[in-house]
């Protein structure tokens, strides 16, 4: 069973109160939505907790407790808290210590990936189970997918030719950040236009990466670091881990995926067709659904690791 997402939903994730506690680590703020099984949603570059909300806002709808922190250098989380993965990991625990939880499903995204590994690896009594989405775990070069948003007025632009030529942007999108032929990406352009939902993720999306004064440290950090990205230890990740990642992602090549898929024991790898924001667009009535399935089938209310039998 499931309950479908609506534009709304999408929308209010924009608006939800967020606040700020001083953790251990340093200052974190984070998004606290809905109820149930308690989910950290770790967000990518030139985000922060509300695209957090976004990205995870379909398990929220269909049961589970979203805990959506900005990481330093987006919004109010400042970039002292922690500039590499090892340091958002421990701050991202030190976080759970604060609103008092022990132990939950971790959902990671795109250039948050290297921070939900490392939380996984660094602190395994905490991670009951791990979802990575396109995400990087090896050196890339900046993202162009997240320069296109790297500017205010360049998501203002995109936001009005959204809204008066959805199809024509959307062939460039799938084109430029997921390697797809003229008539692929015709043909994925008009399924995503008909679906308001899909529309919306993707305007929430754009959304949720404005207000560049409040993103540019992170995404400063974020470029800077994903570039040199010094080795994770994925081999330490004993949770239970799905990899998903779009087999012509443009962005974070498919071969991040391969990587952690190959050291991650007993890891699932699902690929996915289309872009780097395939999850939401291309495979939107697809993914989504497998990945709440999955998250489902490993509940975080099992005993941590080392209390397995």
């Amino acid at each position: 069973m499931q309950t479908p997402l609506r534009p709304e939903d999408l929308r209010s994730c924009l608006s939800h109160p967020r606040t700020t506690v001083a953790t251990a680590a340093g200052p974190v703020e984070y998004a606290d939505r809905g109820h149930g099984e308690p989910l950290l949603a770790v967000h990518g570059t030139l985000g922060g907790c509300d695209q957090g909300l976004v990205a995870t806002e379909f398990f929220r709808v269909n049961g589970f407790r979203v805990v959506a922190p900005s990481r330093p250098g987006y919004l109010g989380t400042p970039l002292a808290t922690g500039r590499t993965p090892a340091e958002q990991a421990d701050a991202l625990a030190a976080l759970l210590d604060d609103i008092g939880i022990d132990r939950m499903a971790v959902l990671g995204g795109s250039g948050g990936g290297p921070a939900a590994y490392s939380l996984a690896a660094r602190h395994p009594d905490r991670v009951a189970s791990l979802v990575q989405i396109d995400s990087v775990c090896l050196p890339v070069p900046p993202f162009p997918f997240a320069r296109l948003g790297s500017r205010d007025p360049a998501i203002k632009l995109q936001l009005l030719f959204l809204s008066h030529a959805a199809t024509p942007m959307l062939k460039m999108l799938f084109r430029r950040f997921g390697q797809a032929s003229p008539a692929e990406a015709a043909v994925r352009a008009a399924a995503v236009a008909a679906d308001p939902v899909r529309m919306a993720h993707l305007e929430a999306i754009f959304m949720a990466s404005a207000g560049w004064a409040g993103r540019r440290a992170g995404f400063d950090n974020d470029s800077a670091t994903i570039k040199t990205l010094a080795p994770l230890d994925l081999e330490a990740i004993t949770c239970p881990t799905l990899i998903m990642h779009a087999a012509g992602d443009a962005s974070v090549p498919p071969e991040n995926a391969l990587h952690a898929h190959q050291r991650i024991r007993g890891s699932e790898l699902y690929w996915m067709q289309g872009s780097h924001v395939a999850f939401f667009l291309e495979e939107g009535d697809t993914a989504p659904l497998y990945a709440l399935e999955w998250l489902r089938g490993n509940s975080s209310a099992g005993p941590p690791p080392e209390s397995s039998p």
